[in-house]
């Protein structure tokens, strides 16, 4: 039984890229900085990647945040683009969210009942 060459967690398809440098890893990375950086809410300084595997290493390259702010609390999703090692070569990209309420990191569960707290006091 053979491995397969990419960890894919969120994307729906294998997006492969072809590396034959160091060289080739850093323009991809500059390209795809460059494509979202115009978008409110870009930064460079991105999270690490929670689904890194030893076998697949991973390389957060930017992300994407959009925050709400409502009556007494505000709510931020963050999403960051990954690139994550192939395991005989290349690289696949991916992505991964994040959730905040008033800065600090909560799960999806506590995302989505504050999210249902603020609608209901809305309606």
């Amino acid at each position: 039984m053979a491995t397969s060459n990419f960890h894919n967690v969120n994307a729906s398809h294998i997006f492969a890229c072809s590396l034959e440098n160091e060289w080739d890893f850093e323009d991809l990375k500059d390209n795809l900085s460059y494509e979202f950086k115009n978008l409110d809410g870009f930064d460079t300084l991105t999270k690490s990647d929670p689904s890194e595997l030893r076998s697949f290493p991973s390389n957060s390259i930017c992300s994407v945040s959009r925050q709400h702010i409502y009556n007494n609390f505000s709510l931020d999703v963050i999403v960051t683009i990954v690139a994550r090692s192939g395991y005989y070569e290349g690289c696949n990209l991916d992505w991964h969210v994040n959730y905040e309420i008033d800065g600090h990191s909560a799960d999806v569960d506590d995302f989505l009942s504050s999210i249902n707290y603020v609608y209901s006091n809305f309606v």
